[in-house]
């Protein structure tokens, strides 16, 4: 398994983008150009030339082979490639990628000014304890929060169910010092998490039914992304 990181606003120039544009095939610029805002088509680009370079990188397939489609959930899959699963994010600046020979599910969070009360109708009650159990100062649990919101969007996106799997359902806590799934009040070592030391005001988050996820995430440029 491997994580890539962009920063996607700063890497991508708008020269850059119209001349990486144009490389694509037009149902991907179509979607692309659909997006009214700058920012939003350069982080829609730079998730489609990330997951191709990774996928490429890590399997040893051509680009020009990799075709995407989406499951009923919305989630992404290669298609006529067995065992090669892909998953990406995108935040504020960054774009994420993650890639595995099993379903794999990353996600990363720009935290935001604004009330948490959202815990109270998506977290589960180990995550609510969690949250309440934190040192008491605004940056302190907003940062938990957007941790344990990360960890699970990763889930869920590792499901590939989208939100037909409630959130307060089920809740991911650190528990002995590992991330631990729990449902109905029963943790599960079927899952495993991982989450990332990233920029002060992002949570980086992954989750994978393969054991080994990487420690470290791998920054790459625009350079080496580009088609």
């Amino acid at each position: 398994m491997q994580v890539y990181v962009i920063n996607a606003l700063n890497e991508l120039s708008d020269a850059e983008f119209e001349c990486a544009l144009s490389k694509i095939d037009p149902e991907q610029k179509d979607r692309i150009m659909r997006f009214h805002f700058i920012e939003d088509k350069k982080r829609a680009l730079a998730g489609i030339l990330l997951s191709k370079y990774a996928i490429a990188k890590a399997f040893g397939i051509s680009s020009d082979e990799i075709r995407v489609e989406k499951n009923k959930y919305g989630k992404p899959h290669v298609v006529g490639k067995r065992g090669v699963h892909f998953n990406i994010s995108h935040s504020g600046d960054y774009v994420v990628c993650a890639v595995a020979g099993s379903p794999v599910g990353i996600d990363v969070q720009e935290h935001k000014s604004g009330s948490l009360d959202i815990a109270d109708r998506f977290f589960s009650q180990e995550e609510k304890d969690a949250l309440k159990k934190a040192p008491d100062s605004d940056i302190a649990k907003r940062k938990l929060f957007y941790d344990m919101w990360s960890l699970k969007e990763a889930y869920i996106k590792c499901i590939g169910m989208g939100l037909s799997k409630p959130l307060d359902k089920f809740g991911i806590v650190k528990i002995d010092g590992e991330y631990k799934l729990c449902e109905n009040g029963e943790e599960s070592g079927e899952y495993h998490f991982m989450r990332y030391e990233f920029e002060g005001n992002y949570s980086l988050c992954v989750c994978s039914k393969e054991a080994g996820i990487p420690e470290m995430y791998t920054e790459v440029s625009y350079k080496e992304i580009s088609l």
